[in-house]
């Protein structure tokens, strides 16, 4: 029984369901006016179970598409659905809902016929309800050939997706649905294609990154190549490729200024700041966009036009130079990874664009970059989001862009052997964009990690290479020369810096690190030296300095000073009259000999070399030794040494010293230094109870200017009483001094050293002052009186008690005769012979041992002439007056006894000065 059309459909739809393919492809057969091709796929798409297997149904696909289908001998067998009435099945037929098949522009500018369509909805629904990616793959592949759209979505979306899935890195779930996938557009389809290799950092998948570039991201860009073929075709405008960011949206709505080459450069460029080493592995492992594997669905799709192919390599070629210019840190692997690049792109481009790149190598020649090419750069170029521009004249592949690579490269690797870490971006960077400051600075932390870097053991020889290697980071190794007036003058990662100002930075780390014979080497023994000599003196003085400041003792056997004085040591012949070098010299002999005190600064900060340029008064850490080191004032010659090195070393100021204009020598600055240093270790010697010391200090070391000898008047004879203000008050404070503790003769003798030292205090005590010290001159004699009369009692007793002896044999006193007067004179001589020496003898010793020692041109005829007469008549003057005219001089001096010569010299002086305040 033949059914009705719409039994007939009916049955086909329940055939559908039933997955009865055959009963189904005979229904269809015997009824192809009534079920028609739309009509069938549109069965099959919305009731053929999604589960069934393709290969049961794809043969009578392709014979439905192909028209070859033809009526079997038998008819069909009837079904349940031959039991309705026309009426029901047509009610039935409307409610069916069957999903539609509707012919749309397809994505490429290709127009999709009916059984494409189904085959889409097909795949999406069998991914939709069972996800089982195999199943689509035997789904389409025996229908790859019917449409371009069809070939392009399977090599473009199936294809990636089952070796994602399936082959290059299998899951237990897929990692994407179809629908999922196919929403994917750009940077986040690249990412998603290759994160799996990415995150496979073992040996074992260390060829999967290039693999995947291949196999899965070349597959999913063959869309892109035949969508842009159709637009180039339908008179399309489109640029090569940007590396603006990119919009997802479908594939309509796509910009057509992008391209997806675009995204897998910047997904390089993206994973070098992630993962360096990966994103070099990835430009080894992968030739480019020619490089793809299309598993032989792609039907001849890499003949696509040649300058798509150039503008792609051109693209891929900017995105290996945007790689080496986008880290900005450095180490041996990312060296090593950025030649690798380097040479990879070069030959890419040198293969595969026309002649005029032809001779691109990896090392260039300045000639290549001219001013016009140089003057077009900015350093917006090297920002991140700029790297991929095509315009970018710093990584669009040409002959410049290779030549300023290829120099920023040997650059950072020559950075590398001085130990210093300076990307290939920064090279560049400094080369071209940076000022005379930013290049200063740059070549003083290199300087600084080289000398960090490299201990004592590192030879000479290697110093000399170091210097050789800034030299050619100074220019490029270029002749400066050749190129005045130019940009290209000062191209080189330290262009802007003078040579000059190279040589000396670098002269002051050879000092730093103590190669002084290397230094004097270079720059001192040499014909034509780099830089003059004066600028050489500044630079060792400089450093010597330095050193010296920063020492933390002062003893020139070790540290800084030490540094300080070899340095000194080193150069000192080679500028006899430098000025400076004899102060330094001073300077640092000052400091070794105050390093063996105990010296605390204020607050407890313990003492330090640089303290001695930085006080305002110099002098003034003596008197700190003096006050902090007990008994320090017993070395009184080192204190002398110590003061006359600092008035050598200019840091004894004029002002602070009394009498001193700045206009005087530097022999009267010393001969008032060594005055204010004895005046403050008579001081110090009292402080601590050591009269005896005080006393001879004054003696022997306080002369008065008029005592002085007459060989130096500038000096002696300039000085006036206002000069000799420390030294007055230092003997006239040791003079006041008290005995207390002192008894018998040795208070007795302590008087008379009182005297002497007031004495000496008049004679150096201003005319305003004179009043002060007779005062206690005049206590002093009170003091003493009572007991001179004393000791006068004493002796006067002691020489009674000798005469009224007993002699043996019963002679009366009476019957022995008188004795002569000799004794008691030769017991005044024996007394006198014991006393110590007057104040007139040791005034005229002290003389002469001045005039022989600071004054040894004088001759000593002369000194003994000129200081015997005064004395003489001194002496002469002070004698006693109960003496008789017929003794002779030399029972005369015989006679006068200490005390009474300094009783008589004192009233005299005293005479003299009240003479002299009158007058």
């Amino acid at each position: 029984m033949r059914l009705t059309p719409a039994l007939t459909i009916l049955e086909a739809v329940r055939l559908a369901a039933d997955a009865e393919i055959a009963d189904l492809r005979r229904l269809v057969a015997h009824n192809l006016n009534i079920l028609g091709i739309e009509l069938v796929l549109r069965i099959l798409l919305t009731y053929l179970p999604e589960s069934i297997e393709p290969p049961l149904y794809t043969g009578f696909l392709q014979d439905l598409i192909s028209g070859g289908l033809s009526p079997l001998d038998e008819d069909p067998t009837s079904s349940a659905t031959s039991d309705l009435s026309d009426i029901q099945a047509r009610h039935r037929v409307r409610k069916l809902h069957l999903l539609p098949l509707s012919v749309q522009p397809s994505s490429d500018g290709g127009i999709n016929d009916i059984f494409t369509v189904f085959l889409l909805d097909r795949a999406r629904r069998i991914d939709l309800e069972t996800g089982s990616l195999p199943l689509l793959q035997q789904l389409i592949e025996p229908f790859l050939g019917h449409s371009d759209h069809l070939r392009t979505w399977a090599v473009s979306r199936l294809l990636p997706l089952l070796r994602l899935d399936y082959e290059y890195h299998p899951h237990d779930a897929p990692t994407y649905s179809l629908n999922a996938f196919e929403a994917l557009h750009g940077t986040a389809a690249v990412n998603a294609l290759l994160s799996e290799a990415v995150r496979q950092q073992d040996d074992q998948h260390d060829m999967d990154i290039g693999r995947d570039l291949r196999g899965l991201v070349g597959p999913w860009m063959y869309g892109h190549i035949r969508k842009r073929r159709k637009l180039d075709n339908h008179g399309g405008s489109m640029a090569v490729y940007s590396a603006r960011p990119v919009v997802q949206v479908s594939d309509v709505e796509e910009s057509s200024t992008a391209t997806g080459w675009t995204y897998v450069n910047e997904w390089l460029l993206d994973l070098s700041l992630r993962n360096f080493a990966q994103a070099v592995k990835a430009i080894e492992q992968w030739e480019g966009p020619g490089d793809v594997d299309y598993g032989g669905w792609d039907d001849g799709v890499r003949n696509v036009n040649a300058t798509e192919d150039i503008d792609d390599v051109l693209s891929y070629a900017q995105a290996g130079i945007a790689v080496i210019y986008s880290s900005s840190h450095t180490s041996s692997e990312i060296l090593e990874g950025s030649h690798e690049i380097l040479g990879r792109i070069a030959g890419l481009v040198k293969n595969d664009i026309d002649q005029h790149l032809q001779d691109i190598q990896t090392e260039y020649s300045l000639r290549l970059l001219p001013c016009a090419y140089l003057q077009s750069l900015s350093a917006a170029h090297l920002l991140h989001n700029d790297l991929l521009r095509d315009a970018n004249p710093i990584t669009k592949p040409t002959n410049e862009s290779f030549c300023l690579v290829s120099l920023s490269l040997k650059s950072a690797r020559t950075f590398q052997t001085l130990g210093f870490q300076h990307s290939t971006k920064n090279n560049l960077m400094s080369a071209l964009f940076s000022g005379v400051a930013e290049q200063r600075d740059l070549l003083r932390r290199t300087l600084h990690t080289v000398r960090d870097g490299h201990d004592n053991s590192t030879d000479d020889g290697a110093w000399s290479r170091f210097r050789e290697r800034l030299l050619w980071l100074q220019n490029w190794g270029m002749d400066v020369a050749n190129y005045e007036g130019s940009e290209v003058q000062h191209l080189g990662v330290f262009g802007r810096l003078a040579e000059v100002e190279l040589e000396t930075e670098f002269l002051r780390a050879l000092l730093h690190e103590g190669r002084n014979k290397l230094a004097l080497e270079i720059y001192c023994d040499q014909g034509s030296k780099p830089i003059s000599e004066d600028q050489v003196e500044q630079v060792v003085l400089e450093v010597a300095f330095n050193f010296f400041d920063n020492a933390s003792n002062g003893n020139r056997s070790r540290g800084g000073v030490k540094k300080a004085s070899e340095t000194i040591a080193a150069f000192q012949s080679h500028f006899p009259k430098s000025k400076t070098f004899y102060e330094l010299a001073a300077l640092i002999r000052a400091s070794h000999a105050l390093s063996f005190y105990s010296l605390i600064l204020e607050r407890g900060v313990p003492f330090q070399p640089v303290n001695i340029r930085i006080s305002p008064d110099a002098l003034s850490l003596i008197d700190k030794v003096l006050k902090q080191n007990l008994r320090s004032y017993t070395k009184l010659d080192d204190l002398l040494n110590i003061g006359r090195d600092l008035v050598k070393a200019g840091l004894v100021k004029s002002e602070l010293i009394y009498g001193v204009s700045p206009l005087d020598g530097q022999e009267k600055q010393l001969l008032l230094v060594e005055r204010r240093i004895v005046a403050k270790a008579i001081e110090a010697s009292l402080a601590e109870g050591d009269f005896e010391t005080a006393y001879s200090y004054v003696i022997n070391r306080l002369s008065p200017s008029e005592l002085m000898p007459d060989s130096l008047p500038a000096v002696s004879k300039t000085m006036t009483t206002t000069e000799e203000d420390i030294t007055w008050q230092a003997a006239y404070q040791a003079g006041r001094s008290g005995a207390k503790g002192h008894s018998g003769p040795s208070e007795l003798r302590r008087l008379e050293q009182r005297m002497e030292l007031l004495s000496q205090a008049l004679l150096l005590a201003p005319p305003s002052s004179l009043g002060e010290v007779l005062v206690t001159w005049q206590s002093c004699e009170q003091e003493m009186n009572p007991l001179l009369a004393r000791d006068s009692d004493t002796e006067d007793d002691k020489w009674d008690s000798n005469r009224e002896r007993t002699l043996p044999g019963g002679f009366g006193l009476e019957d022995i005769p008188s004795a002569p007067q000799k004794p008691r004179e030769s017991t005044k001589n024996a007394m006198n012979e014991e006393a110590p020496m007057g104040l007139f003898d040791v005034a005229r010793g002290a003389a002469s041992a001045f005039s022989r020692t600071a004054f040894p041109l004088r001759s000593p005829r002369i000194a003994e002439s000129g200081m015997k007469g005064p004395l003489k008549a001194s002496r002469q003057q002070f004698s006693s007056p109960g003496s008789s005219d017929d003794s002779t001089p030399h029972d005369i001096e015989g006679r006068v006894r200490k005390r009474d010569m300094v009783s008589n010299m004192v009233t005299g002086g005293f005479a003299s000065g009240i003479g002299w305040v009158l007058g």
